[in-house]
């Protein structure tokens, strides 16, 4: 599995960003504890700044012979600190509270006790699954490697691709119900961070929306403004043309939850983009839905992705025409983020995606739609 360059670019400058809690005055904190197997080592006290900018060393101490250190810092927001020593030991935590207790083991530096902080102890669980669920998808990459180097059986390749789909998207779905369920910003922003490595970025983009939209944190939304520019730049390139894999959209439907156009790959799909208000619209749709209704059981689905933008007008269009099939939008007009990402010009628009992905045709109206889908589904 490659990192696309989008994902290492903000991995990179964005993983820790520091300042979600908007407090509005500075507060002490202390962080103590005992480290194992490290006395009279040197342990450092940590910033991880905002903007990936270098890691800062606030403080240093020298570890005593039980390995008890002390830390005192101040801080204006909530961020990502980290504990360190010279030798491979690190720790992150998150300053929520002002008093936090961290024990650990030298020898066993990703197990470690929290007390004392919540979304510190949030976010070592998450840690913990992510390294089990990120290093069996590793062997199973490095096996499929091997083995796609020895030139093995088809079906042993063929199995282990199956794996490495199956993983990734549990991969996925983990961090993704992470980022949906966490009330902390920092967490949320560090998740982000290490999504960009498995995720699309337009995915990785709507639940950080969704997120900002959640907690109104000032770095969520500069991570959104960011991600947008880039992920637009990135795809404007990409023509939604025939033979081409169709773009990656990631919106969420009426009820929040965000769905991926990839999420429907195995199946003949039929992206239409629409809009409550667009009179030429409206009176395509129920061609569309005798489409729909004629080959739903024949591999066959239909993703409808709106330019509305006001949410009412757009629900109650989806219950009069009865277009009974996934709906998404972000509700931003002709701002949405899928206009330029497949060069839209006018609506309606729309395209067929074979069960790979790939775009077989597009701008299929009336009986057009009709023949081409009679001729690939029957």
């Amino acid at each position: 599995m490659s990192i696309k360059s989008i994902s290492i670019i903000l991995f990179s400058t964005l993983l820790f960003f520091v300042g979600c809690k908007q407090k509005s005055n500075e507060a002490t904190y202390s962080v103590t504890g005992k480290i194992q197997h490290a006395a009279n080592s040197k342990l450092l006290l940590q910033e991880v700044p905002y903007g990936g900018k270098p890691i800062v060393t606030l403080d240093s101490i020298t570890l005593d012979k039980d390995g008890n250190y002390a830390f005192r810092f101040i801080a204006k927001q909530e961020g990502i600190y980290r504990l360190a020593t010279e030798k491979d030991f690190e720790i992150i935590f998150v300053n929520d509270e002002e008093n936090i207790q961290i024990n650990a083991d030298a020898e066993n530096y990703q197990s470690y006790n929290i007390k004392g902080s919540k979304n510190s102890s949030a976010l070592l669980n998450f840690l913990t699954q992510y390294r089990k669920k990120d290093s069996s998808l590793f062997s199973t990459l490095f096996n499929l490697d091997a083995l796609q180097k020895q030139k093995a059986k088809d079906s042993s390749i063929f199995w282990l691709q199956k794996q490495r789909i199956t993983k990734i998207n549990d991969l996925n779905e983990f961090v993704e119900n992470n980022i949906n369920n966490s009330s902390s910003p920092a967490v949320i922003y560090y998740t982000l961070g290490l999504s960009l490595r498995s995720m699309e970025s337009a995915k990785v983009l709507a639940l950080a929306k969704a997120a900002a939209e959640k907690t109104k944190a000032a770095p969520l939304v500069e991570f959104v403004a960011l991600l947008s520019t880039q992920v637009q730049s990135n795809t404007k390139v990409a023509a939604a043309s025939v033979g081409n894999i169709a773009p990656e959209i990631s919106l969420a439907d009426p009820n929040g939850k965000i769905i991926s156009l990839s999420s429907l790959r195995g199946k003949y799909v039929l992206v239409d983009f629409w809009a409550s208000w667009c009179g030429p619209c409206r009176g395509e749709n129920p061609n569309v839905v005798a489409a729909y209704e004629k080959y739903k059981n024949k591999n066959f689905t239909v993703l409808g992705i709106s330019l509305d933008e006001d949410k009412a007008s757009w629900l109650e269009a989806i219950k009069e025409d009865k277009l009974n099939w996934q709906h998404i939008s972000d509700l931003k007009k002709w701002e949405s983020i899928v206009v330029g990402a497949y060069q839209i010009e006018g609506i309606p628009f729309n395209v067929l995606i074979d069960p790979t992905g790939k775009i077989i045709a597009t701008e299929l109206r009336g009986q057009a739609l009709q023949e081409t889908l009679a001729g690939v589904l029957q």
